[in-house]
């Protein structure tokens, strides 16, 4: 009992030594951390443990936060924006932390001082003033100040800040929709076909809640059928040269995925010639077909040759695996062992007197003999596993997998001493149960001989 009460004690003073606390937040400068954690300790402990010491310890953190807000205000420069609007932003996190809770009247000062409202217009004014600062000379620049403005408009209408926002938004879209079909224009006099069209669509998407942009939608389309042209015929080629000289299975599935890839590129225009026929056409040729005669690890042959190259069926196959085993069992039956033994014990203990005429205990010993008979019963088992792939390749492989067992039977007899007990060690296990552990062994060999051969046929 005292063990688990100070096992219980320990585990309690590692979650005590763990939890974060308010101290630690503010130590480490998250000082709305250190807010919430405090506040979520008070409310966790009720309106009626709310004490002198938690009120003033809630006051001093707000009151030391605040400071530390106003104080960096008051060095902060009135051109640095962002620093102003992360600064308000946490009173503003801050007021909405602390109102309208059981211990709001506490932090009164802090809660009279700040009004949501009034944070919320001057945040922003601070993103009106921010988006202002900005000149507009590219799409890059007015998607600033637009994003300023809607970020502002997100906690006030401030002004015309909403007006702003849709003008700079309107000359952002028009701006960029020009640089991009400006770019398109570059590129399709370079040949690159490929960024042409993708600039010309960037400038529809960009322009889109105005309308359409110039002939931009159109451009689009012309160029991206003909970059899809070029790569559409550079493929068909590559197919054409492979087949020139085709002679095995793996070259006959390049030539498909280069049929394939020129459909697919092409396919948002139609079919290409006939590519999606020869990449039908080469695809089959490049099959392999194997044919599996063996009588065990069929799953594992198929799993490891799970290929969409690869069929086993076909009356005439490319491939011709066999798998075949040979066991070899021996019993040694049992093996009998007697042994005489003998030890020497301490029969009693006698009084005698020693030379200086003190009496002692003296051990008197006597010699205990028994028996001994050690049964031994061992067995092995021996699978030879032998791999032999014929057809387009020839292959061959064995190996050997043993596992055995043994039962080892301890008997005494005669005038045994009370510490020699019959005991058995060891399990002699059956035939079938050797069989199934060396079954599992010969799975995970297999597997690395059957990669090998997944590799050649891939070449063929």
């Amino acid at each position: 009992m005292m063990r688990l009460t100070i096992a219980i004690f320990l585990i309690f003073l590692l979650t005590a030594c763990h939890t974060r606390t308010a101290d630690d937040a503010y130590k480490e400068g998250k000082y709305l951390e250190s807010i919430s954690l405090l506040t979520t300790s008070i409310e966790e402990k009720g309106e009626s443990k709310f004490d002198k010491d938690s009120a003033e310890k809630l006051r001093t953190l707000v009151s030391n936060i605040t400071a530390h807000y106003e104080t960096s205000l008051a060095n902060t420069a009135a051109t640095d924006y962002q620093t102003r609007i992360d600064i308000y932003q946490s009173l503003l996190k801050m007021k909405m932390m602390l109102r309208d809770r059981f211990y709001s009247q506490t932090v009164s000062f802090f809660n009279d001082k700040y009004n949501i409202e009034q944070l919320e217009q001057t945040i922003a004014k601070q993103y009106y003033d921010y988006g202002n600062s900005i000149t507009g000379t590219d799409s890059q620049s007015y998607l600033q100040k637009a994003t300023l403005y809607q970020k502002g408009l997100e906690h006030y209408n401030y002004k015309n800040i909403q007006t702003l926002y849709q003008n700079a938004n309107t000359k952002y879209m028009q701006v960029a929709a020009k640089e991009f079909y400006d770019f398109g224009k570059k590129m399709a006099q370079d040949g690159q076909y490929k960024n042409a069209a993708e600039a010309f669509s960037n400038a529809s998407q960009v322009y889109q809640p105005l309308g359409k942009y110039k002939d931009s939608d159109k451009l689009f389309t012309y160029y991206d059928k003909k970059y899809r042209t070029q790569e559409a015929e550079n493929f068909y080629r590559q197919g054409e040269e492979l087949m020139k000289t085709a002679n095995r299975h793996a070259t006959y599935r390049q030539a498909a995925e280069y049929y394939s890839s020129a459909a697919s590129i092409y396919r948002p225009y139609g079919a290409f010639r006939d590519a999606s026929y020869k990449a039908q056409q080469c695809a089959q040729r490049g099959v392999v077909t194997v044919n599996y005669r063996g009588t065990i690890f069929d799953s594992e042959v198929r799993s490891a040759l799970n290929s969409n190259y690869i069929s086993f069926y076909g009356s005439n196959p490319d491939v011709i695996i066999n798998i075949t085993q040979k066991e070899d069992f021996s019993d040694s039956g049992e093996t009998v062992n007697n042994e005489s033994k003998s030890e020497t014990i301490v029969e009693k203990m006698v009084d005698v007197t020693d030379d200086k005429g003190n009496t002692v205990k003296k051990p008197i010993y006597k010699e205990q003999k028994f028996n001994l008979k050690t049964i031994t019963h061992s067995n092995r088992l021996r699978v030879t596993t032998y791999i032999n792939v014929s057809g387009a390749f020839s292959y061959s492989q064995q190996f050997d997998v043993e596992q055995s067992s043994s039962k080892i039977d301890y008997i005494y007899s005669g005038d045994v001493p009370h510490n020699y007990h019959n005991q058995t060690k060891g399990t002699l296990e059956t035939k079938s149960s050797l069989a199934n552990k060396i079954q599992d062994q010969q799975r995970s060999q297999l597997k690395s001989y059957l990669s090998q051969i997944a590799g050649t046929i891939s070449s063929l």
